[in-house]
Formats: structure tokens, sequence, C-alpha cells
């Protein structure tokens, strides 16, 4: 949790820089800065590179660029595009993000818009999930109650070639509506499944309704 009671002041940075962290209003970085400790902010906005080696605990988070975070990353909206690391696991409310996602450790929000590539070596858990395919994305189990997961309508533009290599792999794959193309799983659990062009599934275990489109891939069928 972003800590409010504190007395935080801005800080703006132009260029290459460095910062020891600390408690911050509004972080605003032009260029490349690498903090060296925890950042705790209210507002984070940046155009170039970041690097924290510590947590970042944020409110609001705009990002244009790649930002690196060896701890854990904490806020409440993400929004932008480029590539987000964070190191010990990810938890942002509302993430709406072109570019890529990289989590070591669980990956958890409440919803979560994204094209490009995500992986997560743990539990990718969003209310609603909605992940357009822009390369090969993977996560250990995906869990939440809307799941949608698509190849990118800008993978149209792509060689036949690069299109294969839009896919999502997991483990488990579990919800309340699922829908997924282009997708290996070991197991699919829901109440309404709808499995699409390019899936590889062992098993889909379903409560309600199941489609599976004609070249998909379902070893077996269990209706619970």
């Amino acid at each position: 949790m972003v800590h409010n009671a504190i007395t935080r002041n801005d800080l703006k940075i132009l260029g290459t820089s460095s910062s020891v962290g600390g408690y911050f209003k509004d972080v605003k970085v032009t260029g490349e800065c690498k903090f060296t400790g925890d950042v705790d902010c209210l507002k984070f906005s940046q155009t170039g590179e970041i690097r924290v080696d510590g947590n970042l605990r944020l409110q609001n988070m705009k990002i244009t660029g790649e930002c690196e975070v060896k701890g854990r990353i904490d806020g409440d909206s993400l929004r932008g595009q480029g590539q987000l690391t964070a190191g010990g696991g990810l938890r942002i409310e509302d993430i709406r993000l072109t570019g890529g996602i990289i989590v070591n450790g669980d990956c958890e929000a409440e919803e979560l818009q994204m094209t490009g590539i995500i992986e997560v070596s743990g539990l990718l858990n969003a209310g609603k999930l909605e992940l357009g395919l822009f390369g090969p994305c993977r996560a250990d189990a995906v869990g939440g109650s809307s799941i949608s997961i698509k190849r990118s309508r800008t993978g149209a533009l792509l060689k036949p070639g690069q299109v294969k290599k839009m896919s999502f792999q997991a483990r488990l794959i579990e919800g309340d509506q699922i829908e997924l193309q282009s997708t290996q799983a070991q197991t699919v659990r829901g109440g309404r499944v709808i499995i699409g062009a390019g899936c590889e599934i062992d098993t889909v275990e379903y409560r309600e309704t199941l489609e599976i489109h004609k070249s998909a891939v379902v070893k077996n069928q269990v209706k619970l």
C-alpha cells in the first residue's frame, strides 16, 4: 500500500541520473534513471529507461519505454506502451498496456487488457483478462472470472511464419467464461468455454457449454 501520511515532494529527472529512492508525490523521468532502493510514490511517469533495485509502490503509473524492478510492483493503475519487468511479483488493479510484461512470481490484477507479450512464472490472475497475442506468451496457471486470449488483430499484417509464433502456453487455465485462440494448455476448466482456432488442449472440463473450433485439438472433454 502507498503511505499517504508521509511528507512527499516531487521528483523530476531529465537526462541520465540516479536516485537512492524514497517517498515521493509525483515522479517524472525523461531519459534514464536508476533507483538504488525502494520507490514509494503517488504518480510515476516515465519516458525512457528505468531501473529500480528495490520495490516499487505507487498509485498511478504511465510508462513509455522500459521499466525493470528487481523487487515487487504494487499499484492501482498502469497505462502506456513499453516493457515492464518485475522480479518479485506484480499486483496492479487496472492494467492497460501495449508491449510486454515479464513477472518472476505471480501477476495479479482486477482488470488486465494488453496487446503484446506476457511471461509469468507463477499465477496470472485477473478478474477480467483480455490478452491480444503478439508473440510467444506463457504463464504457469491462469485464473479469472472472464478470460479472453486471442491473436492480436495486428497479427493479420504478419507473414504466415510469424503468425505461428503468436501463442500462449499454460499448465492450467480456469475461469467462469473462457475464450481461447492459439493456446496450448494441459487443462482448461470453466463454466462457458470456447476453444478457438489454433488451440491444443489436453483436457477441457466445463460446467455449462463447450464450443470447439474445427482446427483446434482437444484430447479429452469432461462435463462437470
